[in-house]
């Protein structure tokens, strides 16, 4: 049974104008300091692949540094990393990853899933199904496309998205970025990945949020 980590939300580059710099500083180097620790985690785990269910940056106007430290960091471990676009950085025509791709620091066992297409990981026994915001704000189900997409045989289903699974919050909430609570089961997927909650939740017998490595 292939191995894989589920993470989200972690909004790098983020700034702390509320904290004195002694204290916003840390606070920053800590989030990545987590990209570091899911590295070593997938190595010691034998992970076969690291899915990132959105928000990877917190924000299109990160800068480069940022952008090229993040990328670095994924170079503590040599298999493949899935990274979603989520509300925060989502796929514009022109975003933090189409600079990050002219920045050349892509390493190839990164893979951006900049659009609702499946990728297949052999080595690792997956068919990962994306669903990428291509906006900040969509009322319409991302992740219907799952239900008709077609994986090879012998690969788990696994689907990735960011939003909001209609019926957990409160009924009067209009949600942005809404995700049907049986799309697991409707588009027979094994595992589905889901990022924008920042705590750990479970939804379903397949499906969780992984929360953030920094609730706050």
């Amino acid at each position: 049974m292939p191995i894989f980590l589920h993470t989200a939300d972690w909004q790098i580059g983020r700034q702390y104008p509320a904290f004195e710099p002694d204290n916003a500083v840390p606070m920053a180097a800590a989030r990545m300091e987590a990209v570091h620790h899911l590295a070593r985690l997938a190595a010691s785990e034998g992970a076969q692949a690291v899915l990132v269910a959105g928000d990877v940056f917190d924000a299109q106007t990160v800068s480069d540094k940022t952008v090229r430290q993040l990328f670095q960091a994924l170079e503590g471990w040599s298999g493949p990393w899935v990274l979603l676009p989520g509300n925060h950085d989502a796929a514009l025509a022109e975003s933090v990853w189409s600079r990050a791709q002219r920045l050349g620091v892509v390493p190839p066992h990164v893979h951006l899933m900049l659009k609702p297409e499946v990728l297949l990981l052999p080595e690792a026994g997956l068919a990962v199904l994306p669903a990428p915001l291509t906006q900040r704000h969509t009322h319409r189900d991302l992740t219907a496309w799952f239900d008709a997409a077609e994986t090879p045989a012998g690969l788990l289903r696994v689907g990735l998205a960011h939003g909001s699974v209609t019926g957990i919050l409160a009924e009067d909430i209009d949600s942005a970025n809404p995700i049907a609570p049986d799309r697991a089961v409707r588009a027979r997927l094994d595992y589905l990945a889901l990022g924008d909650w920042h705590g750990a939740r479970q939804i379903d017998a397949r499906t969780w949020y992984s929360g953030t490595p920094e609730p706050d």
